[in-house]
């Protein structure tokens, strides 16, 4: 080889680490673990709408509200997908911890690969 193909294998191989390891970053980075502290509002069709940071003692209002208006109050609302539905109720104050993070529609939408009921 001369010098000139070595300088080039070199550059190209240095030039190929770096994208791997940019592109590594760039997937952990896109993709964090999510946990949130919300209340259930509605368990139906396999999935729980929860609001995000309202507490057991603010149910009572927050429930007798629409989805517009609780988006007026800019209140978080989020369908999540659960395998274990049989283990929560609307009224209980969770901390969940969300699969692959949430999609950007009013109520957003994503799945909970874990719930913890709060006591």
């Amino acid at each position: 080889m001369d010098r000139r193909a070595c300088h080039f294998m070199h550059v190209l191989f240095i030039s190929l680490i770096v994208v791997l390891v940019g592109c590594t970053s760039i997937e952990e980075k896109a993709n964090p673990s999510l946990i949130i502290d919300a209340l259930i509002l509605e368990v139906k069709d396999g999935r729980m709408l929860v609001a995000e940071n309202v507490t057991r003692s603010e149910y009572a209002a927050v429930s007798k509200k629409t989805i517009q208006e609780l988006d007026e109050e800019r209140i978080s609302l989020i369908y999540l997908s659960f395998d274990k539905l049989a283990d929560v109720k609307v009224g209980d104050e969770v901390q969940i911890w969300i699969d692959g993070g949430l999609d950007h529609s009013y109520p957003a939408k994503g799945h909970a690969k874990r719930v913890e009921v709060k006591e």
